[in-house]
């Protein structure tokens, strides 16, 4: 996931395939979902979201990859990648986004450099369109 490195941390927290949770999730870690989220997650590692998940209606995350389904808002301080199964209906915001042949984007996209702090779009106007690899 996203370039693992040795020392990078494993996925702390795994959220099932029959779990249902509604409300905000915050955590250091890194966190796998397969189940339903409907509710904000806030984490301080990588966020996976798992093939037949759903999450909505926002993550912010240091890394985001998207396998299974995402509605609503995706903020990541590095990058987001979205794998041939992956959904996202929405927005991102992000240094970097990947989305792998099959995978589908629909909605606005940001990139910004954290190093300034400032947001720095690069396109002049936000474009709502669908995109599939």
């Amino acid at each position: 996931m996203m370039g693992k490195k040795k020392n990078d941390k494993s996925i702390d927290t795994i959220i099932s395939k029959d779990t249902v949770i509604e409300g905000k999730i915050s955590l250091p870690t890194s966190l796998r979902v397969d189940g339903k989220i409907l509710g904000e997650i806030e984490c301080g590692g990588i966020v996976y979201i798992g093939k037949g998940a759903y999450v909505e209606p926002v993550i912010r995350a240091e890394n985001i990859v998207i396998a299974g389904e995402v509605k609503g808002d995706v903020i990541a301080s590095e990058k987001v990648r979205i794998e041939p199964s992956g959904k996202l209906v929405g927005s991102i915001s992000s240094k970097g986004i990947v989305i792998e042949d099959g995978g589908t984007f629909s909605g606005t996209s940001m990139i910004f450099d954290m190093a300034t702090a400032d947001e720095k779009p690069l396109l002049t106007e936000p474009k709502s369109e669908e995109v599939t690899a």
